[in-house]
């Protein structure tokens, strides 16, 4: 990592201390510089409004929810990968400290950005992008988008506090969403197997009737 680029994690990181600690209401450049250990002008550099600080907070978090789609297995091309990764992404480890952290600054920072159309765009063009994924799948689209419905009510309910499930019922309803993947991806797998079997039964019925 560049020392540019070092910097600027530790202003972000900054950042998201002030959100975690005061509410996204008392983040300033000021207050991020501070947390950070730099001077506003350091900040300014990077970002030169707090709009475009917080714009960079909500992309981080963007990334992040990316980088768990990808080591959950996401872009494997199997059908339903995307849409298991897209659940285990959202329920996370139970008790998971990073996961925790995660959430309530996702709540801090979407409470921050509700009413500013700019600020949002991205994160709505990220779930459009999950979206179109999601029901290119290899499953049935409705099935995928009832799965992502599913999680994000549960991520909302958790960022915001509304009746979150405890341990117990969340864990089945994690166990009840992904048999509900399964039982949709098993017959598309069984089916790929079958066309695979008749494709291999097909060419080798061809190369046993070529004349010699």
């Amino acid at each position: 990592m560049t020392r540019a680029a070092d910097t600027r994690e530790r202003i972000l990181f900054g950042a998201e201390e002030v959100v975690l600690r005061e509410g996204v209401a008392h983040l300033t450049l000021e207050a991020a510089a501070a947390e950070a250990g730099i001077s506003k002008g350091g900040v300014l550099y990077h970002f030169p409004s707090r709009a475009a600080l917080v714009a960079a907070m909500v992309q981080r978090l963007s990334s992040l929810f990316d980088a768990d789609l990808e080591r959950g297995g996401a872009f494997s091309g199997r059908p339903g990968a995307f849409t298991r990764a897209y659940l285990e992404a959202t329920f996370g480890p139970p008790g998971d400290a990073a996961a925790s952290r995660e959430r309530r600054l996702g709540a801090a920072v979407i409470a921050g950005v509700a009413a500013d159309t700019e600020l949002l765009e991205p994160l709505r063009e990220r779930f459009a992008a999950w979206q179109h994924a999601l029901v290119t799948d290899g499953l049935p689209p409705a099935s995928a988008s009832l799965v992502r419905l599913a999680a994000d009510g549960l991520w909302f309910t958790e960022l915001l506090g509304l009746a979150p499930l405890d341990r117990d019922l969340r864990a089945l309803v994690h166990e009840g969403l992904l048999a509900l993947v399964d039982s949709t991806t098993a017959p598309l797998v069984e089916a790929g197997t079958a066309r695979a079997r008749v494709g291999r039964h097909s060419a080798r019925s061809r190369r046993e009737k070529k004349p010699m």
